[in-house]
C-alpha cells in the first residue's frame, strides 16, 4: 500500500509493508557514567563513548585516551 501525502511546498511518498514475519526487537538503557572513576554528566563531566572487542565503555574527559 502506498499513500502520498501532498501539502503546497512538499510532497511525501510512504510505502507501507505489512510483514507476516514476527521480530523481537530488544534494547537496554543505562546512565552514561565513566567506567574508569564514575563521573557522569551530573558530576560536569562530558562523557564519550567507545566500542572496544564488540563491548561499549564510556569515558570522561580525564580517562579519554
Amino acid at each position: 500500500m502506498s499513500q502520498i501525502l501532498a501539502t503546497s511546498k512538499s510532497r511525501l511518498i510512504q510505502d507501507f509493508v505489512i510483514s507476516k514475519k514476527r521480530s523481537f526487537m530488544t534494547s537496554t538503557a543505562s546512565f552514561a557514567k565513566c567506567n574508569v572513576c564514575g563521573k557522569g554528566i551530573e558530576d560536569g563531566f562530558s562523557i564519550t563513548a567507545k566500542s572496544i572487542q564488540k563491548r561499549t565503555f564510556f569515558f570522561c574527559d580525564m580517562h579519554n585516551n
